[in-house]
């Protein structure tokens, strides 16, 4: 069903779905799923997947198959290498890069490893390639292109994709790397029929949404903002330092629960 409520919903690690090694056919490779089709949460605006995932040394996803979709990867941590053995694309994603994956009608046969001797994790966001690619490619928005913005006294943020960025081929229109001091906030500002994520990386913050009781975020909690008729913010105070993720989207398909 689609879910139509402005109230934020909170997610903690009980609410995913581990995919581990084993499920993958793939040793080293785990991934906690906070959005997609083995949690109740199938889908948030146009994400229909959302990964926390990790990589062993020497580890990774062989070659498999993909049609019709964009995935972003965010590595936080390590490097990941991207070969699409169907179109000859190969591509590298550093700490702190987001690699943009794109599948189009052709598709890709791809294999993302992680070659290096430390662990690599990334934060992976899939949705509808929309308007569809003809093929695949692949392009990065690396580190060091990402402008840093004071967006509030004691508030970073890393705007790994502003508004109006051309490179992501769907409808993720924002994602954001903020890092909080003690006692810092800022706000997520949604427009009409946008929805949101926030992900805590670290520390604990309190989201407040418009009208609704505060959601108290942990770390590796997960708060989702589903579309409205309205603009409207919300407002992420941290009590300690900390570090979160977000990302806005378009409507979609709504908050879609199972």
């Amino acid at each position: 069903m689609t879910q139509t409520t402005a109230a934020p919903l909170h997610l903690t690690p009980a609410d995913y779905h581990v995919i581990r090694p084993e499920d993958f056919g793939a040793p080293g490779l785990v991934a906690c799923e906070a959005v997609g089709p083995f949690v109740r949460v199938q889908a948030l605006g146009s994400l229909v997947t959302v990964h926390d995932s990790t990589f062993e040394p020497g580890r990774g996803i062989g070659h498999h198959p993909h049609q019709r979709m964009e995935r972003l990867f965010y590595v936080l941590e390590g490097t990941v290498d991207h070969d699409d053995a169907l179109n000859g694309i190969t591509g590298h994603m550093g700490t702190g890069d987001l690699g943009i994956l794109t599948e189009g009608r052709r598709g890709m046969i791809h294999s993302e490893w992680n070659h290096s001797e430390g662990t690599a994790r990334c934060w992976i966001l899939v949705y509808p390639n929309e308007p569809l690619a003809p093929s695949a490619a692949f392009d990065a928005i690396r580190d060091g292109e990402a402008p840093r913005v004071e967006v509030a006294p004691g508030a970073v943020t890393k705007q790994v994709v502003a508004r109006g960025e051309q490179r992501v081929n769907g409808d993720v229109r924002e994602l954001g790397d903020t890092s909080l001091q003690a006692g810092a906030a800022y706000a997520v500002e949604l427009d009409a029929h946008e929805a949101g994520i926030v992900f805590v990386l670290g520390g604990s913050v309190t989201v407040h949404g418009d009208g609704h009781e505060p959601v108290v975020a942990d770390r590796e909690h997960t708060v989702l903002l589903p579309p409205t008729a309205a603009p409207r913010s919300a407002r992420v105070a941290a009590p300690e330092a900390s570090r979160v993720l977000h990302a806005v989207t378009g409507v979609g398909f709504g908050l879609r629960l199972r």
